[in-house]
């Protein structure tokens, strides 16, 4: 294939959501010749809905140093982002920093205005929240989304608006937060976000019910997870986490035998190298299944 028609095939492959498609002609365009940022981006964001995320943290470092080499600041800013916001959710929180510190640097040094600075609060309202402290996670989040309203980017708003939904929800506004939850999750049903971020929105939103033991929601969501997984049946990295959650929605309602099988498979699909971090999981549900007295004597291993 020549080059020109691997790349044009490639790109229209992402555009369509053909995941693995779209990172082999892609792949073959760059062993040819390098390829430029924007596509070096679409090939990051593949290896990364493919379960790679060493693969994609590399390709965002490399779209990273060509976005700087052209003198695009914001797009380089952003691809540091998406390095340390991965690595943030991994533990991994010296390296993280660093990659967000170098997004912020690059941002004010440049006296750049714009929505990545929006992205960059997130790790920090997420902080907060872990740290016990809400309402700063709530002050955040609501800046956050301010910064993407302004500058129309529909999906920081919509990351931004559940984490201030989870937000409310720790500082006892349930019901506001839920409310608000749901609204994001309109935008994600209606496909008016980019896949990268669907799929942490599901399941945020659906960690969110199971917090609150909200049966009903966390069902009717993970079921919708489910679809969407359906449709996209190369994305390795939610497919897991959906069974996951399915496992332990079927064990809270009685159906126990499907909850083993489910969780069973979610153990299997975790561990496809590299093995991903809800692959515990997985097992710890595996785990709480067998201490039920009908499947502990009538299943193991």
């Amino acid at each position: 294939m020549l080059l020109a028609d691997a790349l044009q095939q490639g790109r229209a492959c992402f555009e369509r959501q053909a995941w693995r498609e779209a990172h082999d002609l892609l792949s073959d365009a760059d062993r040819e010749a390098p390829l430029a940022p924007e596509d070096i981006d679409r090939l990051a964001t593949c290896a990364f809905l493919l379960g790679d995320e060493s693969a994609s943290a590399d390709l965002w470092a490399r779209a990273h140093q060509e976005f700087q080499k052209r003198g695009d600041v914001e797009q380089a800013a952003l691809c540091a982002f998406r390095i340390g916001i991965g690595l943030f959710l991994k533990g991994q929180a010296a390296h993280a920093n660093g990659w967000l510190a170098r997004a912020r640097r690059l941002l004010d040094d440049a006296g750049r205005d714009c929505s990545v600075r929006g992205y960059l609060l997130m790790p920090e309202g997420i902080g907060a929240v872990r740290a016990g402290n809400p309402a700063r996670a709530h002050e955040l989040f609501c800046k956050a989304a301010d910064i993407g309203r302004r500058f129309g980017d529909d999906d920081l708003v919509a990351l931004a608006r559940q984490g201030v939904g989870r937000a409310l929800i720790r500082m006892g506004q349930v019901a506001e937060g839920l409310a608000l939850l749901d609204e994001v999750m309109v935008a994600v049903l209606a496909g008016e976000l980019a896949p990268l971020h669907v799929g942490d929105i599901y399941c945020s939103v659906i960690d969110a019910c199971t917090e609150i033991y909200d049966l009903r929601r966390a069902h009717e969501w993970t079921a919708a997870l489910q679809r969407w997984c359906e449709r996209q049946p190369d994305g390795l990295p939610y497919r897991g986490s959906c069974l996951v959650r399915r496992a332990e929605i079927m064990k809270l309602h009685g159906s126990w035998t499907d909850a083993m099988d489910e969780a069973e498979r979610a153990c299997v699909r975790l561990l496809v190298p590299p093995p991903k971090p809800a692959a515990g999981q997985a097992y710890y549900q595996r785990g709480e299944l067998h201490r039920l007295p009908h499947l502990s004597r009538g299943r193991c291993g």
